[in-house]
């Protein structure tokens, strides 16, 4: 997995910073995000997703490499069932 920031995009809101300071910072001065990373250790993966999923402006892209396979990159990938009912405990998905 690799994982790359829209620097012109970036909000610079630093939630990405918050969520994983090990694989992102801010530049001086600007505040725009970085990838401290070339390539994100499986241990990770979940904390990536998440920030990706976080960015309030939508420029962390993540892209999944398999072997064998073509990249696949998202910038809002689909939350694990265990993700899902974090950040909506009770599975209401908010509709009326």
């Amino acid at each position: 997995m690799r994982v790359v920031v829209d620097q012109d995009l970036c909000g610079t809101t630093g939630q990405c910073v918050l969520t994983l300071p090990g694989t992102f910072r801010q530049s001086e001065p600007d505040g725009v995000a970085e990838v401290c990373v070339a390539t994100v250790p499986q241990a990770l993966h979940a904390a990536v997703r998440l920030a990706a999923s976080q960015c309030p402006v939508a420029a962390i892209r993540v892209i999944e490499s398999d072997a064998g396979d073509d990249e696949r990159a998202s910038a809002d990938p689909a939350p694990s069932p265990a993700e899902a009912e974090q950040r909506n405990p009770g599975g209401h998905d908010g509709t009326v």
